[in-house]
């Protein structure tokens, strides 16, 4: 009798202290636990075990179905993991090696200088154009009808690599590399790519209700994409694309998934090997400032002290989801929206209920805890000019102000003072957890954040100052031939502006000698090309991502 007492009273605490978490995991929900709005479903998972999965908000506000954890979204970004691991899996099968030139499935791509491996698109360094400034170019907006065949058309049109592939690294092109992966998962498996999706991996993990799919027309307890502004409006996907996005799922089968990282067997195994880390041919791995990226291309990043935190983000129309997986303490926080104001707060917030005692470090950094030192306005000074990142095609100021050293965009008021660390080393005062690093040098300055790959930015001793008549010797309409795409330059007020008939006026600043800058992504940088009597007879694209992209003047 005693020990069945026991026993009772510790169910009955155990019962209490659920209830009392479910409850604080609610709170964290309570914007969202709406009858009339759009709104979240949400999970966590600690060792291995689902403890939380909920549904706040509406689904669809027509019918007023409630969003439920067997609600399906589309999930965007988070649906790459997939995709690479389909291209795994026809590994272990024997199917591929990761060594074969992709051209052997897809031999429709063009003959490059050097060819593009397998392992280069899953290592992301392909050396292949971003879709979205080509996109742009062309005047297809984020709302026009988008599909595979359209992306496979710009895919092919690329005459020349950014870089030789497998020695450099350019993250938004993700995209072109998951889409190629999907059509030689296709070739190679001689089934469709949803199919070899559904039954090597949906099937086997018990997903049932996650499929990629482009037109949703079957798609049954759907959440509806809204825009939330003055109005609450449908927001429909018109990206048809498979791979990169269109995946649809539920908070009840990505518990499911993320469980999957925390079982044994050969499955689970190759899941498991999303966690490795993208590298070059030459080992080298790639650090951005988001932290390290995974062959699943989530990221990770230290967190308040704890050694590692994955993350990724999803954003397509009106959905809107997160995840963080903290593996030191088997933890899994998620959240799936179907509206565009949830911004990935409560995904953390969800996880801190577990971890906050095991932080190590403020949610803010504590300036007032960092020695920082005192220089002369002489030293700062001599840092003082404009600086270029040739790789992105983006120009910083570095100046000072009120005795600090202080950064900001060029032609821009948004300004970011500067701490001394030391007489050439300087942080970035900024509110959060996001240390960033300036260390000046001779001629140049690196910039680096999380650990990441430092970018280099050049000193400029001077901005080109260009008369009318030097700006008129860019003027012209220029044709890039692979894209049929015709761009015309003008000067205007004393500016070089850009435009066609698919998209608005563009304006130009110069850099150094025939480079300009825009404020656009797809045309932060340009170099216009001169023949051997010193006439403009065309442009390049160079940017982060498209890189060799040329325009004949005509």
């Amino acid at each position: 009798m005693m020990k069945q007492s026991v026993l009772a009273l510790f169910l009955v605490f155990s019962i209490q202290l659920f209830s009392q978490s479910e409850i604080k995991f609610d709170t964290i929900f309570s914007q969202w636990n709406n009858k009339h709005s759009p709104g979240v479903a949400a999970g966590m998972i600690h060792n291995g075990e689902i403890i939380y999965l909920k549904g706040f908000g509406i689904a669809n506000l027509e019918t007023g179905e409630p969003i439920t954890p067997k609600t399906k979204f589309q999930v965007d970004d988070l649906a790459k993991q997939f995709s690479v691991l389909g291209i795994l899996l026809l590994k272990e099968q024997g199917k591929i090696a990761l060594e074969d030139d992709i051209r052997v499935f897809l031999p429709e791509l063009p003959e490059y200088s050097e060819p593009i491996k397998i392992k280069h698109l899953v290592n992301h360094s392909s050396g292949l154009h971003i879709l979205y400034p080509i996109k742009e170019l062309m005047g297809i907006r984020s709302n026009d009808l988008f599909t595979q065949e359209d992306a496979l058309k710009i895919i092919r049109s690329q005459k020349k690599l950014n870089f030789v592939p497998g020695t450099a690294y350019s993250y938004h092109t993700s995209d072109t590399e998951i889409i190629l992966m999907t059509e030689l998962i296709a070739k190679a498996s001689g089934q469709s790519f949803i199919e070899f999706i559904k039954e090597h991996i949906f099937e086997p993990l018990e997903m049932l209700n996650s499929t990629f799919d482009a037109d949703r027309a079957m798609l049954s307890n759907l959440a509806k994409s809204y825009t939330i502004g003055d109005e609450t409006v449908y927001s429909p996907i018109n990206d048809l694309t498979l791979g990169a996005t269109n995946l649809y799922t539920t908070a009840e089968d990505l518990a499911k998934w993320f469980q999957a990282f925390y079982k044994k067997g050969k499955l689970f195994e190759i899941v498991q090997q999303l966690d490795n880390y993208v590298t070059l041919d030459s080992g080298k791995e790639f650090a951005s400032t988001w932290g390290k990226m995974t062959l699943g291309r989530y990221f990770d990043h230290p967190e308040r002290g704890l050694e590692k935190m994955s993350w990724q983000y999803g954003l397509k129309g009106g959905y809107a989801c997160n995840f963080f997986r903290f593996p030191s303490h088997d933890l899994v926080s998620f959240v799936l929206g179907n509206n565009d104001r949830y911004n990935g707060m409560p995904t953390m917030l969800l996880a801190n209920e577990i971890l906050e005692d095991y932080y190590t470090e403020p949610v803010e950094i504590d300036y007032n805890k960092i020695d920082f030192k005192s220089l002369s306005n002489k030293k700062l000074k001599k840092y003082e000019g404009t600086y270029w990142d040739k790789t992105n095609g983006i120009v910083r100021e570095l100046f000072v102000k009120n005795d600090t050293l202080r950064y900001k965009r060029l032609n821009n008021n948004q300004e970011t003072p500067l701490l001394a660390l030391s007489d050439n080393k300087f942080q970035f005062y900024l509110r959060g957890d996001n240390e960033i690093i300036i260390t000046m040098k001779k001629d140049h300055f690196m910039l680096s954040s999380l650990g990441s790959d430092a970018s280099r930015y050049d000193k400029i001793e001077t901005v080109p100052d260009l008369s009318l008549s030097d700006l008129k010797d860019f003027s012209g309409t220029f044709f890039n031939k692979a894209l049929d795409i015709v761009y015309t330059f003008t000067v205007e007020e004393n500016l070089l502006t850009g435009a066609n008939f698919r998209i608005g006026k563009t304006t130009f600043y110069p850099v150094v000698e025939d480079v300009f800058r825009s404020n656009t992504y797809m045309l932060s940088g340009i170099h216009f090309l001169r023949d051997t009597l010193g006439q403009v007879n065309g442009f390049k694209i160079d940017t982060d991502g498209v890189k060799n992209l040329y325009f004949k003047k005509i």
